[in-house]
């Protein structure tokens, strides 16, 4: 069994030199120090000095480069007000000073042990287009749609915040946007699911700003808040990015356990998107993260196919869309999703559990079906 590792900060004690059955990988003495630690090192659990500069401020940043980090606090005070707000903030434990190394050594236990009784936090796609029309919202749409299907439950989070789209795909009036959030101060379980808009399906929508320059006040801090709240209730999270790379867009795909990349099999679309793979890659996102999808795909007349993508971004696509425009166009313009017969919506089904990592159920027909067999259990 692998020792645990832990990171100190701004603590030197003796005690801390007892706890032989972990590894201190380091003892921070700068935020910027810390950060740079738990994002290089998988540390399991964070011992930190409550009474500390900005040291409510540094659990809260902490959590959310590793969401799973166990902090234990130390603090010298028994101000009630302190412990609660250190809670708040996300100490799983608290200890007193002087360090007492049974006490600590329980603290850390304790701590450690809600972390692997914790379920396992939501799965986080992201949908980004490589091109003006290349349908990636849309793609979101029914992605999001297909994966109601079987999840109790699916955030939807429109972060393209100048010109999205997602509400008025499905004739939404939210009363909240994402800009409202702004406002909310701390963004917990309950603030957050207050602020969506609930779906009969099971889809609750976070929509972009109502006003355009609102969508200037929405920050990266802001957006890895409501990502880790959102991942901690919600088993899938589904993001519509916008088609340009900045530090809101660089903290959802942070973020994001994969980001599906839409384009369309033309001159433009497969050279977009062999530079926007190799910008992700310089900009360190892992190769396994990135997946690719064809939309609007004319078989018989497109002059190019999936290869032509595949040999320019070095990687298999996971899907090729057909053509289906029109349709939905006309379902688009009514607010209304096409049927599920729809070629597009079958198609974006089964993308959406290659990226869940599911088996289709194949259904029976005929007099099985009728006598119940090959339904699904999901």
């Amino acid at each position: 069994m692998s020792v645990k590792k832990i990171c100190v900060h701004q603590i030197e004690d003796p005690v801390l030199k007892t706890l032989t059955d972990y590894k201190i990988v380091a003892t921070s003495k700068s935020r910027d120090e810390l950060r740079n630690i738990i994002g290089a090192e998988h540390v399991a659990a964070l011992i930190i000095d409550l009474d500390a500069q900005d040291a409510f401020d540094i659990v809260v940043e902490a959590l959310e480069i590793r969401h799973s980090l166990a902090v234990i606090g130390v603090t010298g005070t028994n101000d009630v007000n302190r412990i609660i707000r250190a809670q708040r903030a996300g100490c799983r434990q608290l200890t007193c000073k002087p360090l007492d190394e049974n006490d600590l050594r329980s603290a850390l236990n304790r701590a450690l042990s809600e972390s692997d009784d914790r379920p396992s936090l939501g799965k986080t796609i992201a949908v980004m287009g490589t091109q003006g029309g290349a349908g990636a919202t849309t793609v979101a749409c029914y992605l999001a749609m297909s994966i109601a299907e079987f999840s109790p439950s699916l955030a939807f989070l429109d972060l393209d915040l100048e010109f999205g789209t997602v509400a008025k795909a499905w004739d939404l009036n939210p009363r909240y946007t994402i800009a409202d959030l702004r406002e909310a101060g701390e963004i917990d379980r309950h603030v957050l699911e207050e602020m969506m808009l609930d779906l009969p399906s099971g889809i609750s929508v976070l929509p972009r700003p109502e006003e355009i320059e609102a969508a200037h006040n929405v920050d990266e801090a802001l957006v890895r808040s409501i990502l880790h709240t959102a991942n901690s209730i919600f088993p899938y999270v589904v993001i519509d990015l916008p088609r340009k790379l900045d530090a809101v867009t660089g903290a959802a795909i942070e973020a994001c356990h994969k980001l599906l990349i839409v384009t369309q099999l033309n001159v433009t679309g497969i050279l977009n998107a062999g530079r926007l793979n190799d910008g992700l890659l310089r900009f360190g996102v892992p190769q396994e993260k990135i997946e690719f999808v064809v939309n609007r795909f004319n078989k018989g007349t497109s002059m190019l196919d999936a290869k032509a993508l595949e040999t320019k971004v070095h990687k298999k696509t996971i899907g090729v869309i057909p053509n289906h425009y029109k349709s939905l166009s006309v379902a688009s313009d009514m607010g209304q999703p096409v049927n599920e017969e729809n070629p597009v919506r079958k198609t974006i089904s089964e993308i959406a559990n290659t990226l869940c990592g599911r088996q289709p159920t194949q259904a029976a027909t005929g007099w099985m079906a009728k006598l119940g067999f090959g339904a699904s259990k999901d």
